[in-house]
């Protein structure tokens, strides 16, 4: 269970410096339907231990993304994010 908390964290990772906050959302919905069915089939108590693992996992690596990402613009290995151009 120790590599699926891994994997949410490297998962959210990748979605935080490549993604907007929107996929953070999918990925969390995607998260928590994966730990329900954890729970029942490892029962109750365990199963929501790795559930909140899991969950805080891929907000950590969420956020790691971001900062991530930032550290390579400002490096300048990263692309700025692009802007829509907006006609007034």
């Amino acid at each position: 269970m120790i590599s699926a908390v891994a994997f949410h964290f490297l998962a959210g990772l990748a979605a935080g410096s490549i993604f907007a906050v929107r996929t953070l959302l999918t990925l969390v919905a995607i998260v928590l339907i994966e730990c329900v069915g954890v729970a029942i089939w490892r029962g109750f108590s365990t199963g929501l231990f790795w559930a909140l693992g899991s969950l805080v996992a891929v907000q950590f690596g969420y956020l790691g993304g971001i900062y991530l990402r930032s550290v390579l613009e400002h490096v300048g290995i990263g692309v700025p994010e692009v802007h829509p151009r907006r006609n007034s």
